[in-house]
């Protein structure tokens, strides 16, 4: 299905200004407009919203609204898993309690990206791809930045998968070295390791760059150019969502007895 009037009608996104549409307002429209297979689509962009909302539950913090489902939803879905994805199923089978669980977190993430970047093609399969492939390069970076072990860090991962090998084979190297096509990407991180809120900035705009290099190739008004504007509406609104919680903090200060 082609959407002649629904991407044109999306404002542009920019990160000098905040998106003139709230998360629930995409939401609505695209519900209104995406035929029922290019909605599932979309719900499996949000995955790692949900995957994050379910440890946030688990750790009773707030869950972050732009994921597919409510607490209530969320707490029902994990109770009668019939509709969950296997790779989830299987871990919560595998891990019955919720500490064993928020332990092994780290390898439900990684099944989410290997599993859902091999299942999809086009737009969802490249961003699974590059997002996992992403994560992985900057826990490599930052293993080596704290002197934490890499072998652990990526104990939930295959090392036979030749990205995994090339990882494991630098543990014990005095720096980390990328692959090329993350070659910038260590460059920011050695830049702004320093200063967490910038470093978590520049990656925001590093993976924007990154999204908008993959639409290029994406057909006109098709549902891959709509995943690929939700993907950069949700880094743009992450962004303004750093500002508002700044602005927070400090608000927050200035109120405190000295």
């Amino acid at each position: 299905m082609l959407y002649y009037f629904l991407l044109p009608a999306l404002p542009p996104l920019s990160l000098k200004s905040a998106p003139e549409m709230t998360h629930k307002e995409l939401k609505d429209l695209l519900s209104l407009n995406l035929s029922p297979a290019d909605l599932k689509k979309l719900r499996i962009l949000l995955h790692p919203i949900d995957i994050y909302n379910i440890r946030a539950l688990w750790l009773g913090q707030p869950l972050d609204e732009r994921g597919n489902l409510t607490a209530t939803e969320l707490e029902d879905a994990l109770l009668v898993p019939d509709n969950l994805p296997l790779y989830l199923v299987e871990f919560l089978d595998r891990y019955e309690s919720t500490e064993t669980r928020l332990k092994a977190f780290p390898s439900l993430v990684a099944s989410l990206f290997r599993e859902t970047g091999e299942e999809f093609k086009g737009f969802l399969g490249k961003y699974y791809h590059f997002e996992r492939e992403r994560m992985l390069i900057l826990t490599a970076l930052r293993a080596k930045a704290t002197g934490r072990d890499i072998v652990r860090e990526l104990q939930f991962e295959d090392p036979s998968d030749p990205f995994i090998a090339d990882i494991l084979a630098q543990k014990d190297a005095a720096d980390f070295i990328p692959p090329k096509e993350f070659e910038d990407l260590k460059i920011l991180f050695v830049e702004k390791a320093h200063d967490p809120e910038k470093l978590d900035r520049a990656i925001l705009e590093y993976r924007l760059k990154k999204i908008e290099e993959m639409e290029d190739g994406d057909p006109p008004f098709s549902i891959d150019q709509v995943l690929g504007y939700v993907a950069r509406f949700l880094i743009v609104d992450s962004w303004f969502r750093l500002d508002r919680e700044k602005g927070r903090l400090e608000a927050e200060k200035l109120s405190e007895y000295e």
